[in-house]
Parts: structure tokens; C-alpha cells; sequence
């Protein structure tokens, strides 16, 4: 699933594109503006525009010598097609949900890079940072098939696979230390899932045990 453009992604016409500028903005647009944001010809883009006011879906006013229109947002439609155009909140929320349930809870989850940015493409992984707590092994059992449920899930949920960078917290002193790209990432776009906030792992570890570090 492409998470840049989900609704255009799986439904590629001219009506996606022009419903994904109507679900952007809370005031109306002319048809004009809506074609220039939907990349699509004046033409086409009124076609659809007529459709979906006889639908009931747009609304439609008279702004001056042009015709504006908005979403209607209390269509029995529009609420679906919104949570479609935001699918890569939708699986943000799956994740927590996910994790919630772990029995063995990590003491950090978020989800960084494309998918967290929104700008990753079809193919782009799902890319997961995950802390393990120093108490549990790394081959430990229960943790293990979480952790592989965890990929399996997202694959099921996208078509993505999941890229899961999964460290102790022990290890965070030596990441700290060697400022791998993937702090960079972290620190700039990081998605909050589950555990201590990544700022806090990165200044000082977990527990609470944080160190003032005013160039992270």
C-alpha cells in the first residue's frame, strides 16, 4: 500500500483526486482551485464535482462569477472515505493497539522513516524502532513471537513488510555514542506507539534515569 496517497493509490481516477482535495480543506473551493490541487483538466474535474452534488456528497454555492464547493461532512460517506484518506493514521492506531496487548511490554515502540514522514512509496517498509527491556533475552520465546506476530500483522494490514529495528536498552548508551543515521531519523520523525517517549531513551535511557543533553 502506498502510505503517501492511500485513496488515490487504490482508487485511481479523477474522483479520488478531487474528493482527496474536498477532505483537505474546510472551505470551499472553486472548481478552478480544486482542479489546480487535483493535477486534473477544468473539464473533468466539473464532471466529477456535478456527480457528487447530485449525490448529495458536495455541496455546492455561488461565490461570486464562480462556483464553490465543499464536503459534506455529514454524508453518511464521508466519514469512511476520510478514514480511508487516512489510512496511515488508521495503522498507527493498529500498532498501539497491538502492542497494548503484548504480555512482555516493550520499553519503547515507534514507527520512523517514510511511513512516519508519509512520503514512502509501495513499496517502502513499515519501518518499526523497538527497545527491548534488558530483562528479557532476545531469543526469549514470548518475546520472540510477539515480535514476529508484530511483522506478520503489519504485512497483513498494508502489504508492506516491516522493517523492525529492534535494540536493548542496553544498547542505547552505545547508540548514543556512535550517532547511527537512525537517531537522525528518530529525532526528526519519529511516531510515538508505545513506551518512553524516544527523547527520553536517547538523552538518558528508561526508568526515568534521563541526562540533560541539549545538543539531542
Amino acid at each position: 500500500m502506498d502510505l503517501t496517497s492511500p485513496f488515490e493509490a487504490l482508487f485511481p481516477t479523477v474522483d479520488s483526486s478531487v474528493l482527496s482535495v474536498l477532505l483537505g480543506s474546510r472551505k470551499p473551493r472553486t472548481g478552478r482551485e480544486v482542479a489546480r490541487e487535483a493535477k486534473r483538466s477544468q473539464r473533468a474535474t466539473k464532471l466529477v464535482l456535478d456527480r457528487l452534488v447530485d449525490h448529495g456528497l458536495v455541496f455546492r454555492e455561488e461565490l461570486g462569477r464562480s462556483q464553490a464547493y465543499t464536503l459534506n461532512r455529514d454524508h453518511v460517506a464521508a466519514r469512511p472515505l476520510a478514514q480511508l484518506a487516512n489510512l496511515r493514521l488508521e495503522l498507527f492506531d493498529h500498532l498501539r493497539a497491538t502492542v497494548g496487548t503484548w504480555r512482555l511490554q516493550p520499553g519503547h515502540v515507534s514507527v520512523f522513516g517514510s511511513a512516519a514522514r508519509g512520503d514512502g512509496g509501495l513499496r517502502s517498509d513499515i519501518d518499526i524502532f523497538l527497545v527491548r527491556p534488558h530483562e528479557i533475552e532476545e531469543d526469549d520465546e514470548g518475546w520472540r513471537e510477539q515480535v514476529e506476530a508484530l511483522a506478520d500483522a503489519v504485512f497483513g494490514w498494508t502489504g508492506n513488510h516491516a522493517g523492525i529495528a529492534e535494540v536493548s536498552d542496553e544498547d542505547l548508551d552505545r547508540l548514543r555514542r556512535e550517532q547511527p543515521a537512525i537517531l537522525e531519523s528518530l529525532r526528526a520523525d519519529a511516531v510515538h506507539i508505545a513506551g518512553h517517549p524516544i527523547r527520553e531513551l536517547l538523552r538518558g535511557g528508561m526508568n526515568g534515569k534521563a541526562k540533560p543533553n541539549p545538543s539531542l
